[in-house]
């Protein structure tokens, strides 16, 4: 590994001593991606590499015989890297970008030309010691190039992986139609262009169209939020008198500023819309949550205190209520910094390592109001972590009963016999502090196995606040189960060769989520009841908590699954139902399940999901709504799905139409759906797809 490639680590103790923006790259923990492009890279000589974790030069294109090539001279582009490796920052060759992969296709729809293109990148980047290359091909979802793209990156990723490089892209939403989740997986993170957004005729980078833009390659391509890496713009668009984005009209941050210093902290002037110092900030600590920030273009800057490369440094990394408290200078603040500062307000010690860090008042003094202050800052202080790493049952069964938040309980790779007893905690972690169970090496899951597929449950969370990561559950009745559990989490999940559902949220559980994970082989007993998800309980059942709301299941995978893959029940609200991929095969029709997702409680939002019927007789739509109880199964939203739903009709019964959503007593709202009878996608724009007289169609 290159001595500059950093480690992603996306948490940190609430009040641990900032990093200075010259600290050593292997101590960050959010990417800071710039590019630097090659008609102006004499602006390098103005920055401090060590305020990036990466430089990608824009652009190294082919030229006529495949070789690559940019209009930076080799000393300089020999220095450039020199000095970024110094200070531990990598250097990436960035291919294509707007207008510069134009004749990329003839070059890899061969597979003879795919091998010596892809052999001629690597030779580039070894020339001049690169660290990886970013693939930044912008052509529209109808290009022929998205025929060979994923095979190309396939050899890419194997060729990088030989040299120790590594590999990242930069996509857009209308960039990234035809990319799968497969290939994006290939890549070690994702730049995303969150900006030229011609969508509004306000804003072409907002922080709500970061949001929608994150959320869409998390959801919908499935990549991992730690490889998600947050683009911003350096400069500004303007708008057309229509109020449609100026495609000629562009300004870089630098001249705003120039133009007028109070654009520092503005977002539009002049009629151009731009990022700010404010929005900058709040964009970087979005990105704190994702796998960090990426620049276009660095050249765009200002230089000096007006920044915003200082201002995203600062926010990362530099931002003074991260340092606050840590009066001894050991880089935390714990209850040690209290009483270094009691002992100097009683003379008893003669210096503080920093004094200003105990300046809780703000005022430029130390006194008892500040020690108070401090002592109050401790309590809340969310408490550290603690590692429990287990490699049997019986391991597993104590750490569970015992666990306390904050606690990590890490299962060793191996089978986990929960056949005489479920794995079951009634412990509550806290929204500062979860309690999380999962895989010590996320390569070799632990293996939670039951009796058999008629009795018991595999793991029983009855406590607040869980983080269920990277584990497998089977040979059980049912695989998780949460009661009365609010704000937890499974993610990474496979559930499989269960006799009933796989996952039931149920007993007053509210806001948890069921993310990312493949759920397979249910109903083996009980077909009936073998639903992937099941949120809430039906009414004809006593004794739990009807009310399970603000729950969401994104991302997940659902096969050979026997009753619906989601339900939904009555009582319920605000149901979230994202990104999936439901596979039809081995739904039985048992207890009527004859859809994807049948819902029965209020105001759900499904959306940007896949459905794919496969020619299953038993399933007669893609969505249904049922009521259950008088006022409740209304105010549904289905918007951006598509399903293959094979014919326009029942296979079984040949005069009921094939519907996308089944609901004929619900008010529901419907946008951008569309599916696919057997001759290709369609919009689902119109009365005949949906069975209701109350649909209202959303522009």
């Amino acid at each position: 590994m290159r001595a500059g490639k950093i480690t992603a680590v996306f948490t940190a103790a609430a009040f641990a001593l900032p990093m200075g923006a010259n600290a050593a790259q292997e101590e960050k923990h959010c990417r800071v991606v710039g590019y630097l492009p090659d008609w102006s890279y004499q602006a390098y000589s103005d920055l401090d590499p060590a305020d990036l974790t990466h430089i990608n030069i824009a652009f190294c294109n082919p030229d006529e015989n495949g070789r690559l090539c940019c209009n930076i001279p080799d000393s300089e582009l020999e220095s450039i890297v020199k000095s970024a490796h110094e200070k531990g920052t990598e250097v990436f060759a960035a291919l294509g970008g707007g207008g510069g992969c134009d004749n990329y296709l003839r070059f890899i729809e061969e597979p003879d030309r795919m091998a010596q293109f892809s052999s001629d990148i690597m030779t580039y980047c070894e020339k001049y010691g690169l660290d990886g290359i970013d693939l930044d091909i912008e052509l529209g979802s109808q290009d022929r190039i998205w025929d060979y793209y994923g095979d190309w990156c396939l050899q890419l990723r194997e060729l990088c992986d030989d040299r120790d490089m590594e590999m990242s892209t930069a996509t857009a939403r209308w960039v990234a139609e035809k990319v799968t989740p497969e290939t994006f997986a290939l890549f070690d993170f994702v730049n995303v262009m969150a900006y030229d957004n011609d969508e509004d005729s306000s804003s072409h980078a907002s922080y709500d169209y970061s949001v929608k833009c994150l959320d869409y390659f998390s959801a919908v391509k499935k990549i991992p939020s730690e490889k998600l890496v947050l683009g911003v713009p350096f400069y500004g668009r303007g708008y057309t008198a229509e109020g449609e984005l100026d495609w000629n009209s562009y300004r870089s941050f630098a001249d705003l500023v120039k133009d007028n210093a109070d654009n520092y902290s503005r977002d539009s002037f002049n009629g151009y819309a731009y990022n700010g110092a404010e929005t900058m900030a709040k964009k970087a600590e979005l990105a704190k949550n994702y796998g960090g920030i990426m620049i276009w273009e660095l050249t765009q800057d200002v230089r000096g205190d007006s920044s915003l490369l200082k201002v995203i440094d600062r926010t990362l990394y530099g931002a003074p209520s991260a340092a606050i408290g840590d009066v001894n200078g050991d880089g935390e603040f714990t209850v040690a910094d209290a009483a270094a500062l009691q002992g100097w307000l009683l003379k008893k010690e003669t210096a503080l390592a920093d004094w200003s860090a105990g300046d809780f008042e703000k005022d430029g003094v130390l006194d008892v109001f500040d020690l108070m202050l401090m002592k109050q800052a401790l309590i809340v202080a969310a408490p550290k972590k603690h590692i429990v790493t287990v490699t049997n049952t019986e391991e597993l069964y104590e750490a569970m009963r015992n666990a306390a938040p904050g606690d990590v309980i890490k299962a060793a790779p191996g089978n986990y016999d929960c056949t005489s007893e479920t794995m079951a905690s009634e412990a509550d972690g806290t929204a500062d502090a979860p309690i999380t169970l999962c895989a010590l090496d996320p390569d070799e899951p632990p293996v939670l196995t039951g009796q058999n597929t008629e009795h018991g449950y595999v793991l029983h969370i009855m406590g607040d606040y869980w983080v269920l990561d990277g584990l497998v559950c089977t040979n059980c009745q049912k695989g998780i189960v949460l009661d009365h559990s609010n704000h937890t989490v499974i993610q990474n999940c496979e559930l499989h060769t269960l006799g009933a559902e796989a996952v039931a949220i149920r007993d007053g559980s509210s806001y948890c989520t069921v993310k990312d994970s493949y759920i397979h082989d249910t109903g083996l007993v009980s077909p009936g009841y073998g639903e992937g998800v099941y949120v809430g309980s039906a009414k004809s059942t006593t004794g739990f908590d009807y009310k399970c709301d603000h729950n969401k299941i994104i991302g997940c995978t659902f096969k050979n699954v026997a009753a619906e893959h989601i339900d939904v029940k009555e009582y319920t609200t605000d149901t979230e139902i994202s990104g999936c991929t439901f596979y039809g095969d081995g739904m039985t029709g048992a207890n009527y399940a004859g859809s994807f997702i049948d819902l029965k409680g209020n105001d759900c939002y499904v959306h940007d999901n896949v459905g794919y019927r496969n020619g299953n007789p038993k399933i007669v739509a893609a969505f249904e709504i049922h009521e259950q109880v008088e006022g409740w199964g209304l105010h549904q939203t289905f918007e951006n799905n598509t399903v293959y739903m094979d014919q326009p009709y029942g296979a079984e019964d040949t005069s009921r139409r094939m519907y996308v959503v089944d609901g004929w007593f619900s008010d529901y709202s419907v946008k951008n759906n569309r599916v696919d009878y057997g001759n290709g996608l369609v919009p689902a724009n119109s009365r005949e797809y949906y069975n209701s007289a109350h649909v209202t169609y959303l522009d």
